[in-house]
């Protein structure tokens, strides 16, 4: 269980956020978000209950992941008829990011607080604390530099499970095993992940990059509420002027 053990404490998330900070340039970043599902073969009975969208049956493993490809946190055994946004609306992740109070922090070398945030793609619906890519085919320069900072963040959760199914690759198949069963493979195969993150240093190969990172010990305020905006679309748009601005790359 030491190895499936979710953060559990502020400072806990904290660290996680600093080292996004570091090795991929995403300041106040608790983790990247993104669904999986696993392939398995149900009873005749429940086949129609656990049938996707791709036509197959599974059961989905939401994760999110920290800045060195470790899963804190693991949801699975929701049927796959179910889409990643409403696993999110489920779990116990959404009731920490909404009901613990998370404190709010400046960006570096800007006057206004926002919240901690997940990243995730544009299958999640965008929240106060949880951030989503502007549309793709936008033609505006500094959201497209968002979603790139984005997208740089995000492809640690990516990685993790492009790992996780090429090393134990039970994950390429169709697991012949009751839904229970594949649960309980699913947490073992994470749970061996994530020690092998801490103890083999072969075991994944995923690159560092730093960024200087000060505190500012200054008073800050809270970003003003838009109302025609919303609150989520107004702190996403307080990052992407960082991005564009005081943290540029």
């Amino acid at each position: 269980m030491e190895h499936l053990r979710m953060p559990s404490n502020f400072a806990e998330w904290e660290a996680i956020a600093k080292e996004f900070a570091i090795k991929w340039q995403f300041p106040n970043c608790l983790g990247a978000l993104d669904g999986k599902h696993i392939n398995f073969r149900p009873l005749r009975k429940d086949g129609a209950f656990y049938r996707n969208y791709k036509g197959t049956s599974s059961v989905i493993l939401l994760a999110l992941v920290d800045a060195n490809c470790r899963m804190v946190f693991v949801d699975v055994g929701n049927n796959g008829r179910a889409n990643d946004a409403g696993v999110l609306q489920q779990s116990r992740l959404k009731e920490i990011l909404e009901k613990k109070h998370l404190p709010k922090s400046s960006l570096i070398g800007r006057g206004r607080n926002v919240p901690y945030v997940v990243v995730e793609d544009d299958a999640f619906p965008l929240q106060k604390h949880t951030m989503k890519p502007y549309p793709y085919h936008t033609k505006n320069k500094k959201k497209q530099i968002f979603n790139l900072r984005l997208s740089r963040a995000r492809h640690v959760v990516e990685h993790a499970f492009g790992t996780l199914s090429n090393r134990f690759r039970v994950f390429l198949t169709t697991m012949n095993l009751k839904v229970d069963t594949v649960e309980k493979v699913t947490l073992a195969c994470i749970a061996i992940h994530n020690f092998l993150l801490q103890t083999d240093n072969t075991y994944i190969n995923t690159p560092l990059e730093t960024a200087s990172i000060s505190n500012n010990p200054e008073v800050y305020t809270d970003v003003p509420y838009n109302p025609r905006k919303g609150e989520a679309e107004h702190i996403r748009q307080e990052f992407t002027e960082y991005f564009n601005e005081e943290g540029k790359l």
